[in-house]
C-alpha cells in the first residue's frame, strides 16, 4: 500500500513543475549574480605573506615560551613586536600594527585594527591554538609523575586559504535553496486537500509513521536528485570545487532531508500550506543569515554562540572547508545535527498526526 501511495505522491509531485524548476534555476542564477558580485570582496579576504601584531606580556602561562611563540608566529607571516608602554588602540595606530595582543596572567586580549580585519581573524586563530597547547602542557605538568614542557607548536599551522566567490557562495546557495525542497510537496499536499485523498487513505490500515514516510521520502527523493543536477552544474558552468564530493554529497543530504523534515513538522502540526511555506522561508532566511548564506562566515561579524545555532553554519562551514582544505572539524557535527533534527521533526510530526486522528474520533 505505501508503496502505490508513494508513487502516486511522484506523480502528484510532478503537476506542480514549476516548484520544481524553481529549485533548479533559482541557486543557479542566484550563485550567477552574488559570486560576480561580491568577486572583488572576497578577493580582500585573501592575507598578505607578513603583517606586524604588537604585544605585551604581564605574565601569562606562555612567558617562558615567547621567543619560540614568535618564531612560530614568523613562520605563518605574523611579525610580533613587544611594546612595553602605550594604549593599544594608540599602539596599532603609531606602528601600523594589524592587531594587539595584551597577554594577562589567565586570559588575553586581543585589540583589532578595523583597517584589517582578515589579519585580525588570522591572529586570534593562532594565538588561540598557541593558548590552548600551552594550557595543555600547563595541564599534564598537574598530573602526577608528568614534567613540565614549554614546547610549542612552530610549524605551520593549517589557516583556511582564500576562498573564491564562486566556491563559496556556490555551496552555500546550493545548502540554503536545498532548505526550500520542502516546495517540491506542494502538488502532494494540495491535491490532498482538494480532492479528499488524506481522508481516504485514513481510512485504510496506513499507519500515521506510513503515512509520513509515502510523503517525505518522494519529497527528498526529488529534492536531492534537484541538488545533484545543480551541482553537476555548477562544476561544469562555474567550476565549483566540492572537495570531496562523496562526503560533501553525505552531509548535504543529510542536511536536506533535516530541512523537509522540519517543514513536514509544520504542516503536521498546522495542516496549513501557504503557513508552513511562510514558516519554512522565514526560518530559513533567518539561520541563512547566521549561518553564512549571505554574509561569509569566516569574517561575519555575528558572535559564534549564534552561527552555531544555525544549522546551515555547520553544514555551511563542513562544506567549504572540505572544498579548500580538504578536511573540516565541522563535518560530525553537521551530520550528527542534522540527523538529530530530522529524528525530533519526524517524532514530532507522525505525533501530532495520531493526536489530531484521536482528537477527530472522540
Amino acid at each position: 500500500m505505501i508503496r502505490y501511495l508513494m508513487k502516486n505522491n511522484f506523480k502528484l509531485m510532478f503537476r506542480n513543475r514549476w516548484a520544481i524548476f524553481f529549485l533548479l534555476i533559482a541557486p543557479l542564477l542566484t550563485v550567477f549574480l552574488v559570486s560576480d558580485a561580491f568577486g572583488a570582496l572576497m578577493r580582500s579576504y585573501e592575507v598578505p605573506d607578513e603583517f606586524s601584531v604588537g604585544y605585551r606580556d604581564n605574565g601569562c602561562i606562555i612567558s617562558e615560551s615567547m621567543e619560540k611563540v614568535k618564531e612560530a608566529a614568523k613562520d605563518n607571516g605574523i611579525i610580533l613586536t613587544e611594546c612595553t608602554e602605550g594604549e593599544p588602540k594608540q599602539l596599532i595606530e603609531q606602528n601600523g600594527f594589524s592587531a594587539f595582543i595584551e597577554f594577562n596572567k589567565s586570559e588575553y586580549t586581543v585589540y583589532k585594527s578595523e583597517e584589517h580585519k582578515t589579519e585580525c581573524s588570522v591572529t586570534e586563530y593562532f594565538i588561540g591554538r598557541i593558548m590552548e597547547q600551552g594550557t595543555n602542557n600547563a595541564l599534564k605538568a598537574a598530573a602526577p609523575g608528568s614534567e613540565l614542557t614549554s614546547s610549542l607548536p612552530v610549524t605551520k599551522i593549517d589557516f583556511m586559504p582564500p576562498v573564491n566567490s564562486s566556491d563559496y557562495y556556490g555551496i552555500a546557495y546550493v545548502i540554503w535553496y536545498g532548505s526550500l525542497g520542502m516546495a517540491a510537496a506542494a502538488g502532494i499536499l494540495n491535491s490532498e486537500k482538494k480532492y479528499g485523498i488524506e481522508k481516504k487513505y485514513r481510512a485504510s490500515t496506513l499507519s500515521s509513521l506510513q503515512m509520513y514516510l509515502s510523503r517525505l521520502i518522494p519529497t527528498v527523493a526529488v529534492t536531492l536528485t534537484v541538488f545533484l543536477a545543480v551541482a553537476l552544474i555548477s562544476v561544469l558552468f562555474y567550476d565549483i570545487s566540492w572537495g570531496s564530493p562523496m562526503l560533501s554529497a553525505v552531509i548535504a543530504a543529510m542536511f536536506m532531508i533535516s530541512a523537509a523534515a522540519f517543514g513536514f513538522m509544520i504542516y503536521s502540526i498546522t495542516q496549513n500550506m501557504a503557513f508552513t511555506v511562510t514558516m519554512i522561508i522565514t526560518v530559513t532566511f533567518a539561520m541563512g543569515f547566521v549561518g553564512g548564506s549571505f554574509e561569509t562566515y569566516m569574517f561575519s561579524s555575528t558572535p559564534q554562540t549564534l552561527k552555531e545555532i544555525s544549522p546551515i553554519y555547520h553544514a555551511n562551514r563542513a562544506l567549504v572547508e572540505l572544498s579548500v582544505m580538504g578536511h573540516s572539524s565541522y563535518i560530525k557535527s553537521s551530520l550528527i545535527y542534522s540527523a538529530v533534527l530530522t529524528g525530533v521533526c519526524s517524532a514530532a510530526a507522525v505525533f501530532a498526526d495520531v493526536l489530531r486522528k484521536k482528537v477527530k474520533s472522540c
